[in-house]
């Protein structure tokens, strides 16, 4: 269940985040140690450059929101309207099987455009990066379904751990061919976040 958006813990990073964003365009957040949950793509000690959202996330996105009392970053799957009429986002961490609770849009504080692995910064834009982001989204789609499927017969274990096999022997093959290195974003200092 999502934290009241008045709550003032949320209010404080609400209006820092906004500040920062308003002032620079972008900023630079720090993936938290030990968070596993975009592996391959993303892990503790990586950071990804946000920008605020332009309208509804395409599919493939990476977006910022806040979950319970947290932000997280997760792939978007899609708009979606559940059964008893709510609208929201669908979305996914690559490293875990099951889809996330619906994302309503306007807890989506930003988009991510850049990540940063091993120092290193690579852009998420362009069309090739575009069309490996939904192909990600579509597998993410593909493997939670089937996760689902073959949880109701006692294999979800083995869907899940297919789904993350999948990604881990494409992702360091694929991922830098597509997406091109960046210099480190302004307010950052040798690609560490500020």
């Amino acid at each position: 269940m999502p934290t009241d958006p008045t709550h003032p813990h949320r209010l404080k990073l609400d209006q820092a985040l906004d500040l920062v964003m308003s002032q620079r365009g972008q900023v630079v957040i720090p993936i938290t140690a030990g968070d596993s949950s975009m592996i391959p793509h993303l892990r503790g000690g990586d950071a990804v450059l946000a920008i605020p959202p332009a309208g509804l996330p395409s599919c493939g996105d990476l977006v910022l929101f806040w979950q319970m009392d947290y932000w997280v970053v997760h792939r978007s799957l899609g708009p979606v309207v559940t059964r008893d009429g709510r609208s929201g986002l669908r979305t996914r961490g690559d490293g875990r099987n099951a889809l996330d609770p619906l994302v309503v849009v306007d807890d989506v504080r930003a988009r991510i455009v850049a990540v940063r692995r091993g120092g290193v910064w690579r852009t998420l834009d362009g069309t090739p990066a575009r069309i490996y982001a939904r192909l990600v989204a579509w597998h993410d789609l593909f493997w939670a379904a089937a996760g689902v499927v073959a949880g109701s017969v006692g294999l979800g274990r083995a869907v899940a751990a297919i789904d993350l096999a999948l990604l881990r022997i494409a992702v360091p093959l694929v991922f830098p061919l597509i997406h091109g290195r960046i210099a480190a974003p302004p307010g950052s200092v040798a690609g560490e976040p500020v």
